[in-house]
């Protein structure tokens, strides 16, 4: 009898077809290439970015008018936790919804803010708990940075950890409507989508880099043709615009990979080898 010499693969014990590192970096570059595509499908999508930069905007106010508006310590502290609470919370209720938009967008759907607040209402006590989970852990990451510099160190890398870890618990309790506990017990499916985060969050810097130096060699080109002013409109315009952009594409970048590398669900015009 003869005995085949071919060389044995992971197909020869139903183990499938091995998926290399540049299959996993194309598998990013097509869901990057995707999260601007959503853009052009639905407009409503860039409704809460909005909302959350304006937020923000105002939850800064709130931080100094508590900083530089008196009172004792006790207060001081007590005022900040409040207002980093309720931030955590709206944040994470707009972010639910966002997730929810881009779900109704990718299944080929008109996306409507007021469908996605009605499923963050729907998941508010797993959004509460959310909220406070993350503020916990933001007040030991602070403590921990506050260690020197191996406490910096560790600080950064664990929030970093723990922010890219929400983006994919969020989608996991609005789309499949695991309550929190669950949502973060499936995060042990994201090791198998490491490579598309890292290729993200490493190549998204570089990149969010250039379009901010970009925009301010424009802002400098309008400011010495239309002078001063109309230099710095430009410039606030632009910065603006890659926030709101960089917010959302982020949303949807980690909604898709929850879709299609943690939940394995097929997206039309999203061919990923996985």
């Amino acid at each position: 009898m003869a005995i085949s010499t071919s060389p044995i693969s992971r197909g020869t014990f139903g183990m499938g077809k091995k998926i290399s590192f540049w299959d996993k970096l194309a598998n990013a570059w097509k869901i990057f290439k995707t999260s601007f595509s959503f853009i052009g499908k639905d407009k409503s999508l860039l409704i809460i970015p909005f909302i959350m930069l304006f937020s923000g905007i105002l939850f800064c106010v709130g931080l100094f008018l508590i900083f530089f508006g008196g009172g004792g310590r006790a207060g001081l502290y007590a005022s900040y936790i409040l207002l980093m609470f309720f931030s955590y919370l709206w944040f994470t209720f707009l972010g639910a919804a966002q997730s929810w938009m881009v779900y109704e967008v990718a299944k080929g759907k008109d996306a409507t803010l007021a469908s996605g607040l009605k499923m963050a209402f729907h998941n508010f006590f797993d959004i509460v708990a959310f909220a406070f989970t993350s503020l916990v852990i933001a007040i030991f990451i602070r403590g921990l940075r506050g260690k020197g510099k191996v406490g910096e160190i560790a600080g950064g890398f664990i929030d970093k950890l723990v922010g890219i870890a929400g983006k994919l618990v969020l989608p996991a309790m609005i789309i499949t409507e695991r309550n929190f506990g669950d949502a973060v017990k499936q995060l042990s499916k994201s090791l198998q989508a490491l490579p598309e985060i890292a290729a993200y969050e490493i190549g998204i810097g570089p990149l969010t880099a250039l379009a901010f130096w970009m925009g301010i060699g424009i802002a400098i080109l309008f400011g010495l043709v239309f002078g001063l002013y109309t230099g710095i409109i430009v410039f606030a315009l632009i910065a603006l615009a890659l926030i709101i952009l960089s917010i959302l594409v982020n949303q949807v970048y980690y909604t898709l990979v929850y879709l299609t590398l943690m939940e394995k669900k097929k997206l039309k015009g999203l061919d990923l080898k996985a």
